[in-house]
């Protein structure tokens, strides 16, 4: 009798133990198993991964960085050594949509729309000159503008006019001016005439420097000459300042145009090098501030086999190069940027092109 006992005491022990073990290895091999838990411990063993790990209880490796969440300890998810203990899910949900990558690193990095297209590079940039003595460049008009006042007298009643003098200015009904405004202050030729031509152009406008008022009366103001670039006298006419820009941008011609120089700055007669010539080509023409010109002459030679005096009209010599500043209606004042010997009144010029 007590052998039996001792034997179903034995039988039940032992089912008891196969029925623990059985629910142990459940946990480890079938995590997809019905529990109410979510989570249980898996023990790390030799050659473990996390990636090896997912792949083969959930059918899905690209589910480690969820575990490697879970597992705050893990410090490196690409070391998990023998022996450490690994919280894991039953069920993983399916979290990551196929816009997450990882890395071969193993850092995830979330899959962006793709980032906007870069913006059009920049316009090539223009070339440029800079003429620092802009404000002096005069210009031509075909008649003789009136300007907006006058100077009546230097302080000290001196006949000859320069920088840092104080003037007495009187300005026209029409002209209201206030304390800190700015005046050019010009003076105007006599009638200029084509030196190819011999027709009417119209009157030079030279500028001779810039004044400030300081002090306005009912009949007159007072003013200083801030810039004098030659001598001021009275009588010299003001018109209104306005700064214009020393950077000029280059910009290549459209089309063949031919034209003459008419005059030089100062009414010199051989021009050279960064001196201000005014040419018979303007608004009217589709000339614009930053064209270039080529000086040219045409050399001309005895045709000996002629029986007459007839001529051989020679190739063009260019002999320099202009760069337009200021453009009027008819005409437009020009810097020398090159010249290969002097040259005059007269020279013939063509626009240069893109090609």
């Amino acid at each position: 009798m007590k052998r039996t006992k001792l034997f179903w005491l034995m039988v039940g022990t032992l089912l008891l133990a196969f029925t623990l073990t059985s629910q142990v290895n459940a946990q480890e091999a079938a995590p997809n198993g019905d529990t109410d838990q979510e989570t249980y411990i898996h023990l790390v063993v030799k050659g473990d991964t996390l990636w090896d790990i997912c792949e083969a209880l959930y059918g899905n490796p690209w589910v480690w960085p969820k575990v490697w969440q879970l597992n705050p300890h893990i410090t490196n998810p690409h070391w998990i050594y023998p022996g450490t203990e690994l919280l894991l899910y039953y069920e993983v949900a399916k979290f990551y949509e196929e816009s997450t990558a990882v890395e071969e690193t193993g850092v995830v990095e979330e899959v962006l729309p793709p980032p906007p297209p870069p913006p059009p590079p920049p316009p090539p940039k223009v070339p440029t000159i800079t003429f620092s003595e802009i404000d002096q460049v005069g210009f031509i008009t075909p008649f003789q503008p009136k300007g907006v006042g006058l100077i009546l007298g230097e302080e000290t009643e001196r006949k000859l006019i320069g920088s840092n003098d104080k003037v007495y200015v009187k300005f026209r009904k029409s002209t209201q001016p206030a304390v800190g405004d700015r005046f050019f202050i010009f003076r105007t030729s006599e009638l200029v005439k084509h030196p190819v031509s011999n027709k009417e152009v119209g009157y030079l406008n030279t500028i001779l420097g810039i004044l400030e008022i300081t002090y306005v009366a009912p009949d007159h103001a007072q003013a200083v000459i801030v810039s004098s670039y030659q001598s001021i006298e009275v009588k010299d006419k003001l018109m209104p300042y306005k700064k214009r820009s020393e950077e000029i941008a280059l910009h290549p011609g459209t089309e063949p145009k031919k034209g003459n120089i008419i005059l030089a700055k100062g009414l010199v007669r051989l021009i050279a090098d960064q001196q201000v010539v005014f040419i018979d080509l303007g608004g009217n023409d589709e000339i614009k501030a930053g064209n270039r010109f080529e000086v040219f002459r045409q050399p001309l030679a005895e045709d000996l086999l002629a029986d007459d005096e007839s001529k051989i009209m020679l190739k063009d010599q260019p002999i320099g190069e202009l760069v337009v500043l200021a453009v009027e209606q008819e005409t437009a004042a020009a810097l020398v940027t090159k010249s290969l010997n002097e040259f005059m009144p007269g020279e013939k010029i063509r626009l240069m092109t893109e090609n």
